[in-house]
């Protein structure tokens, strides 16, 4: 009996050069759509339903071909490809680590699946499977797919019905440098004339509207509220003058964030302006 290139495995252009084609192509599918998912899908079980397989499937699916474990495998070969995928995320984002010094999440499982993708054209196969070996394959992937639609559809499901809680908006108010950075009392002299920086941030630039700062200084003497001026979308900013008064050693600037005559914020700068015993020196 003369061999033939079809009865010798993996020598035939059908069962061996090319039996890698299929594979590499359902990857080359499976990444594109998790690229459609990062670029196009807003975040949510929708995404997350194009994504896992690259990063539960694909880079373990593509080792299993490169190391010849898929023939072996057999009914083991999905827990065998999500084993090896997350090994190859964990060692791809070692080596980012290490070589960057940061880790993209949201990009390391689509690099490493692209990344493995030719290892795929090194599957081979000794024979032409056959129908039974076929319909079984067809049954297990077929349980998998649909595991994985009926988890993401419960995610989906869950996720729809769970309350949905608003950020609530934030109003805050400081000391702008280089008072920011003042430990403790600020030392100063009587008549000294203070130009002080303040900065209001908030989550919306309209927030920001119609507020006013004012200065006083140990509850009196309050100057007239000067409009923040913004300088980035969310922040503005004021400045304001203020005499340090005669008499006394310590000394409390209050400075208010108002709306009208609504009180929002205030912040204080103390200052010293003479030692001894009336300063608590002893």
């Amino acid at each position: 009996m003369t061999s033939t290139p079809e009865t010798i495995g993996g020598s035939g252009r059908d069962g061996g050069r090319w039996s890698g084609l299929p594979l590499f192509a359902t990857q080359a599918g499976l990444v594109l759509l998790a690229l459609i998912g990062e670029s196009a899908v807003p975040g949510g079980p929708a995404r997350a339903v194009l994504v896992l397989p690259v990063l539960l499937w694909s880079p373990g699916r593509s080792l299993a071909a490169g190391l010849g474990l898929a023939r072996g495998a057999g009914r083991f070969l999905t827990p065998l490809c999500v084993l090896l995928s997350i090994v190859a995320l964990i060692a791809a984002g070692l080596l980012c680590f290490v070589a960057l010094g940061r880790v993209r999440l949201a990009v390391l499982p689509l690099a490493v699946s692209t990344v493995l993708l030719p290892l795929c054209l090194l599957e081979r196969r000794a024979e032409r499977p056959r129908l039974p070996e076929l319909l079984a394959g067809g049954r297990r992937h077929a349980v998998y797919g649909a595991s994985v639609l009926a988890a993401a559809a419960l995610l989906w499901a869950v996720a729809a019905r769970l309350p949905t809680t608003p950020q609530q908006p934030y109003l805050s108010f400081s000391l702008g440098a280089p008072y920011a950075q003042v430990p403790g009392v600020l030392p100063g002299t009587a008549g000294q004339r203070l130009d002080i920086p303040v900065v209001a941030d908030a989550t919306r630039p309209a927030d920001l509207a119609g507020l006013t700062v004012s200065a006083g200084v140990d509850g009196t003497g309050w100057s007239a509220p000067a409009p923040l001026t913004g300088t980035t979308p969310g922040q503005g900013t004021a400045r304001l003058q203020v005499t340090v008064p005669q008499g006394g050693c310590l000394h409390r600037v209050e400075l208010r964030l108002s709306r009208g005559a609504e009180q929002l914020r205030s912040v204080d700068l103390y200052v010293r302006t003479g030692e001894g015993s009336g300063c608590g020196d002893g």
